[in-house]
């Protein structure tokens, strides 16, 4: 899944058939390296990344995966699901951004907001505009 690794090729290959499941670093040393090696070169935590205090960060440039690794074991639902074995056994992070590339744009909604266009986009014989016009087969 990725160049990073954390484990040595043998200890991986027993992995591979965990392959989507959530990973929990076994120890203090293991949880060490996986972050330095993810979070250390994410920019998703760029305090994480440029070694600044935590105060010193925007509110939307601060990871939480870290934190929410250490509240709950990771059978619980609450523990994060970006921490997993990659098919090729290695442990990963998936919402892991190289740095230098952008940040996803993040949409949030809520159930209590109205979609003020959903009808428009719903109805019946609409016909799509834009990206969705070029996308559809002839």
């Amino acid at each position: 899944m990725s160049a990073i690794r954390i484990y040595p090729e043998s200890q991986a290959a027993m992995c591979a058939e965990s392959a989507g499941k959530p990973y929990r670093p076994c120890n203090g040393s293991e949880g060490d390296h996986f972050v330095s090696q993810w979070c250390g070169t994410c920019e998703r935590d760029y305090g994480m990344l440029k070694g600044l205090p935590i105060e010193e960060c925007d509110d939307n440039r601060i990871c939480d995966i870290i934190a929410r690794t250490f509240g709950v074991d990771e059978d619980h639902p609450d523990y994060p699901t970006e921490w997993v074995f990659g098919k090729d056994g290695q442990p990963c992070c998936t919402a892991h951004v190289p740095e230098a590339e952008p940040l996803p744009e993040v949409v949030i909604k809520d159930e209590h907001t109205l979609d003020l266009f959903e009808a428009i986009r719903t109805r019946a014989g609409n016909e799509p505009k834009g990206e969705a016009a070029c996308q559809q087969e002839p």
